[in-house]
């Protein structure tokens, strides 16, 4: 066998070597792209299911807020009335009877409102400025502080599971603030800006160093929902300054 037929074998090997490395490299890389693509599902599929079990969550804790509050309603103020009403009842002169229809007119009224604030599912009903007012109208209503509400522009979240979480987190907001900030004045306001909501909550509380709280439980779960739907959050705080907490969540 003469050189040149030596060469050619040897480059028939040397390109069937290459041609079966390319393979086993072409191979390797379908594989890796499979798994990826399947880590990438599964991925997706947990961020998902974590998603709706926030909202769920969110939902029944909102369900759980309502509850309380008629229930308390219910014992402080209707409970109240009736036992007016029933006081009266018992001494009916007649210079009276003006007095109990005005409490049994006060009593419907409260009754109506309060079977308003029942509906659960009012946060799927109503906007999202809607619930805030009605929530701040329940602060205000209590007297412990005041509250002012503003909103600017068309600020809407197409998702109902995304109202459903941004709802409980302004809940959550406004039950910290009437547990520790010892706050005069809550300041609400609700902005449209550049594909999204802008969501600030102020109040002229006793403030707080933010470094403290961010491990709180209270805190980690509104960071979480936030970052299921694309928002974040800016704190801004400090002792005997009150408190500023800004969200912004994405329209689309």
């Amino acid at each position: 066998m003469d050189a040149s037929s030596n060469e050619i074998i040897i480059a028939f090997l040397f390109g069937s070597l290459m041609l079966a490395l390319i393979g086993v490299f072409m191979f390797m890389m379908v594989i890796f792209y499979q798994k990826r693509k399947i880590r990438s599902i599964e991925e997706r599929q947990r961020l998902i299911a974590q998603y709706e079990q926030a909202a769920l969550k969110a939902k029944v804790e909102i369900r759980e807020e309502t509850l309380k509050y008629v229930g308390q309603e219910l014992h402080d103020n209707v409970g109240q009335l009736l036992s007016l009403i029933k006081l009266y009842l018992t001494h009916p002169e007649t210079q009276q009877k003006t007095a109990v229809t005005q409490l049994i007119d006060q009593a419907i009224t409260d009754i109506r409102v309060l079977s308003h604030d029942l509906n659960i599912n009012r946060v799927e009903q109503y906007s999202l400025g809607d619930f805030i007012e009605q929530e701040l109208n329940k602060v205000h209503k209590a007297g412990t502080m005041q509250t002012s509400f503003e909103s600017e522009g068309i600020c809407e979240l197409p998702s109902i599971q995304n109202r459903v979480m941004i709802s409980r987190i302004f809940q959550e907001c406004i039950n910290n603030i009437l547990k520790h900030a010892e706050a005069k004045h809550i300041f609400v306001k609700l902005v449209a800006e550049k594909g999204s909501c802008v969501l600030s909550i102020i109040d002229d509380g006793v403030g707080f160093e933010t470094s403290t709280v961010r491990n709180g439980t209270g805190f980690i779960n509104i960071y979480d929902r936030l970052k299921l739907i694309g928002g974040d959050i800016r704190i801004n705080s400090a002792p005997g300054n009150g408190t500023n907490i800004t969200l912004r969540i994405p329209q689309g």
